[in-house]
C-alpha cells in the first residue's frame, strides 16, 4: 500500500522564519526543528568530515535520507534549542519525507537473503568460469575472454562495495565495512575507505562547488575535463585548457584505458592505514597467482589488459548519471529542497528491467540519491512512487537510454570545449 502523500514525516511543526542558535565554542546541527550539539561527535561521525558542511545549518533531509533509524538515533541526543526554518518544505518534500517514513515502517531497508544469494552466486560462478578457462585452456582467445570475465567479476564486486559502504547489507556498521573492504580493496584493488569517504561527500554535495575555491563533490571532478561551464574557472594553465578543448574526444578513451590505474593511484597515494595496503597486497597476490597459470607473458599481458579495459566500462557507467546535469554553488544547494535538488542533478539510464544487472541497479540513480540506504532490489518499486511525486509537482524526471546518455554527455563536453579558444590556450601558456 502506497503512503498518503498528504502525511508528513516530521512529528514537530517546521515554522517560517529563521533564528540561528548562536553558541560560541559549540558545533550545532539543526534537525527536525531542533538544534543538537555535535561538538564531541564530529570526530566519531561514521560518515566522516561531511558533517562539517552542515554545522549551523538545517540538515533535516540529508540526515533522514542517510539514517533509516533516524528517530531512534535522535532519542540518544538531547536538543539544546529550537530551530525555526525560513524555508518551509515544498509539497514534494513533504511527500518525500512521508516516503522515508513509509519505507522505515514497511521493511524496505536491507535486501532479502534470496536476493543476496542470487547475486553472490553469479559472482562466484563468474570467477569460477574465469579460473577454469585460465587453468584448463591454452587458447589465447579463451584467455582474452577470461580477462573480460575478470572485469565482469570486478564490476559486480564494485556494485557490492557500493552496497556495503552504504550500509545496505548488514545492520552492523563493522560488518558492512568488512564487506566493503573485501569487495573493494581485496577483490578490485580500490581503497574501500577512500571510496566511502568520497562517496558520502558526493551524495550530500552532489554537483556542487565553491566559487573561486574548487569543487566540493570529489567524485564529479577530474583534472582532464570540465563537464560544466562553472568549472572552467579552475582550468587556468595552458595544458588544462588544451585538455578541455579536446575533452569530447578523450573522455571515453581516458575513462576506459586509464580509469583503473588512475583510480588505484588516486585511492592510495595518500593512504596511511596499514590494513588498506595489506588488502591491496592481497588483491595483487590473488590476481598474480591466477595469472601465473597462463603459459607465457603474452597471455598474461593480454588477459590483464582486457580485464582493465573491461573494467573501464564501469568507470564510464559511474559518471554518466551526473555529467550532463547542472552544478550549483554549495550554499545554493543548502537553500534548495532536497528532493528537487537530487532530481535536478541526477539522470536515470532507461532500459528494460532485465538489463538492470548490467548497471547494478544504479541506472535508477535518482532513486538511489533520494534514498541512499535502500537496497538496489527495491529501486523498481520505488521508482513508481518517485515518478508519481514528480508528476504531481511538475518536477522533471530525467530518464534517457544508455547510448543517448553517452551522446548527451559527449555533446555537453563538446559544448564546454567550444568555450575554450586556441588563443586562450596560448595566452595561458605565457609566463
Amino acid at each position: 500500500m502506497a503512503p498518503n502523500p498528504e502525511e508528513t514525516l516530521t512529528h514537530r511543526t517546521i515554522l517560517k522564519g529563521e533564528q540561528p542558535v548562536k553558541d560560541s565554542g559549540r558545533s550545532l546541527l539543526a534537525i527536525d526543528g531542533k538544534w543538537y550539539d555535535v561538538t564531541s561527535f564530529i570526530a566519531h561521525h561514521p560518515g566522516g568530515d561531511i558533517i562539517l558542511e552542515f554545522i549551523g545549518k538545517d540538515a533535516t533531509d540529508v540526515f533522514f535520507a542517510n539514517h533509516p533509524q533516524a528517530f531512534e538515533l535522535l532519542k540518544h541526543r538531547k536538543p539544546v534549542g529550537d530551530y525555526v526554518s525560513k524555508k518551509p518544505p515544498s509539497k514534494a518534500m513533504q511527500e518525500y519525507r512521508n516516503l522515508l517514513k513509509y519505507f522505515a515502517e514497511n521493511d524496505f531497508y536491507y535486501p532479502s537473503k534470496a536476493w543476496l544469494l542470487q547475486k553472490w552466486s553469479l559472482n562466484v560462478a563468474i570467477l569460477c568460469m574465469v579460473i577454469y578457462g585460465v587453468v584448463y585452456s591454452s587458447s589465447l582467445l579463451v584467455h582474452c575472454f577470461c580477462g573480460l570475465g575478470l572485469a565482469w567479476f570486478w564490476q559486480r564486486c564494485g556494485f557490492f562495495l557500493h552496497d556495503f559502504q552504504h550500509s545496505q547489507i548488514f545492520k552492523s556498521r563493522f560488518w558492512n565495512r568488512v564487506g566493503g573492504f573485501f569487495c573493494g580493496t581485496v577483490s578490485i584493488g580500490i581503497n574501500s575507505d577512500w571510496w566511502r569517504e568520497e562517496h558520502y561527500a558526493h551524495h550530500n554535495l552532489t554537483n556542487t562547488l565553491v566559487e573561486g575555491v574548487g569543487v566540493t563533490d570529489p567524485q564529479m571532478t577530474e583534472e582532464v575535463w570540465a563537464q560544466n561551464d562553472r568549472l572552467l574557472q579552475f582550468f587556468n594553465t595552458g595544458l588544462r585548457k588544451f585538455l578541455v578543448k579536446i575533452q569530447y574526444l578523450t573522455f571515453i578513451p581516458l575513462a576506459v584505458v586509464f580509469g583503473r590505474p588512475a583510480v588505484i593511484i588516486d585511492a592510495f597515494h595518500l593512504e596511511t592505514r596499514w590494513y588498506q595496503w595489506a588488502g591491496l597486497f592481497l588483491h595483487f597476490a590473488w590476481t598474480g597467482f591466477l595469472l601465473s597459470y597462463l603459459p607465457n607473458w603474452t597471455h598474461i599481458g593480454l588477459m590483464y589488459l582486457f580485464a582493465c579495459l573491461g573494467e573501464g566500462v564501469l568507470h564510464v557507467q559511474l559518471i554518466l548519471n551526473h555529467y550532463s546535469k547542472p552544478f550549483h554553488d554549495r550554499d545554493e544547494t543548502m537553500n534548495m529542497n532536497f528532493f528537487e535538488w537530487q532530481c535536478e542533478t541526477c539522470q536515470n539510464i532507461q532500459n528494460p528491467e532485465w538489463l538492470d544487472f548490467f548497471h547494478g541497479g544504479l541506472n535508477l540513480h535518482i532513486e538511489h540519491h533520494l534514498f541512499p540506504k535502500l537496497p538496489r532490489s527495491t529501486y523498481r518499486q520505488v521508482q513508481k512512487m518517485v515518478k508519481d511525486i514528480c508528476k504531481r509537482n511538475n518536477i522533471h524526471y530525467d530518464e534517457v537510454p544508455f547510448f543517448q546518455t553517452v551522446l548527451n554527455t559527449l555533446s555537453n563536453l563538446k559544448r564546454i570545449s567550444d568555450k575554450i579558444t586556441f588563443k586562450d590556450i596560448i595566452k595561458a601558456m605565457k609566463p
